[in-house]
């Protein structure tokens, strides 16, 4: 048994069953031994990992994101500073490629950019000074009344999930337990207040053994998200599906899986801190809570129509700042190529006190979140 299961096993002989918010929290984040912070680890993203994003792709995609950016900027009125604010930036890779870009591509958007990094391990800084800032989280940041954007890539999909089950009529939370074999399982539970609510405000159907999650961190972090920004958008880049999806009748197990190196694990309880636990994010959810906290929603759309709406003015020959897609056809082709990573990610974008005509969103299909 590992040292990380044998802390989550002191802590349910000490507190009981523990909900699998908790018990994913610890698998992910324990500090040096978490599946995302462990020490001298090999590497979790790339080919050669654990899971693949658009960023393995190479430099293109940020050198995209920094075209709307850009956009969004002069939307503005050209603000200085503009706060670029990404959340879970990993290794730096992607924050690179964007200043690069605008260092590029439209200086005086580089000049105006203040980049901020929320949360994780500090990377090298090679952009200058005043480029990037560390904050430890978004309370920190909103000291700045910052006005720009706030961007994830591939975050939300990582915080920890309740889970349920239906049961003769109602709904229950797993929790985990250990079994009589030592080994960690499942038992169920009455639900708590802020978990009920949720549930009872989620299109789900009434069928026995229904298994699905429930994000209520998502939530509360994008309601801190829209109180920490002064003015600008909140571009959420993930997998996941609008609700009437999410819980349609057919996904009978949920979305909640375990991988590594590109496999799927059908344990999710086995071996935690060895694999990456990961649920897809309930869209609807998400926009409803940036709404409660002041937020617009200005649209939902997959990755392919999101990028290739950034990319149609360069693409037709429109004067303007470039991506370089011509010399990159292969990373282009990955990127929004449906049996790719086109259609596997979902963006959503809100507003605070911002105009709404992006490019990213010139493709989108009305009343994405409601089918």
């Amino acid at each position: 048994m590992t040292k990380l299961a044998k802390i989550i096993q002191a802590e349910i002989r000490t507190g009981g069953a523990m909900s699998f918010e908790r018990f994913m929290e610890l698998a992910l984040y324990q500090p040096g031994l978490g599946y995302y912070v462990g020490t001298n680890g090999p590497t979790r993203i790339g080919r050669r990992g654990d899971f693949y994003t658009s960023v393995s792709v190479g430099p293109l995609f940020g050198r995209l994101l920094g075209r709307q950016f850009f956009q969004m900027w002069e939307i503005l009125g050209n603000p200085d500073p503009f706060w670029v604010m990404e959340q879970g930036a990993h290794d730096g890779q992607l924050a690179r490629d964007i200043l690069e870009w605008a260092e590029a591509e439209a200086p005086g958007f580089f000049e105006a950019m203040h980049y901020a990094v929320v949360g994780g391990t500090e990377f090298a800084n090679e952009a200058g000074p005043n480029r990037i800032t560390w904050f430890e989280n978004l309370g920190a940041l909103a000291g700045k009344k910052p006005v720009g954007v706030v961007f994830s890539n591939e975050l939300v999909d990582a915080f920890p999930v309740r889970v349920i089950v239906g049961r003769e009529g109602q709904w229950k939370e797993r929790r985990v337990m250990i079994d009589e074999n030592g080994s960690f399982g499942w038992t169920e539970a009455k639900m708590g207040e802020e978990l009920d609510e949720a549930a009872t405000s989620l299109p789900l159907p009434p069928l026995e053994g229904y298994v699905t999650e429930i994000n209520l961190r998502a939530r509360r972090w994008m309601e801190e998200v829209a109180r920490m920004m002064s003015r600008g958008y909140v571009v959420t880049i993930d997998y996941g599906f609008p609700a009437s999806v999410y819980y349609a009748p057919f996904r009978t197990a949920g979305t909640l899986t375990a991988y590594v190196k590109h496999r799927r694990v059908d344990d999710v309880l086995a071996e935690p801190g060895e694999h990456d636990l990961t649920a897809h994010v309930d869209f609807t959810a998400l926009a409803r809570a940036g709404e409660k906290a002041g937020l617009s929603t200005l649209g939902f759309v997959d990755q392919q129509r999101f990028l290739m709406g950034i990319a149609h003015d360069e693409l037709s020959g429109a004067a303007g700042p470039n991506a370089g897609i011509e010399k990159n056809q292969a990373a282009w082709n990955t990127l929004t190529h449906p049996e790719h990573l086109g259609t596997t990610f979902q963006v959503l974008v809100q507003a605070k006190d911002a105009p709404a005509a992006l490019d990213g969103l010139r493709f989108a299909r009305p009343g994405g979140l409601t089918k």
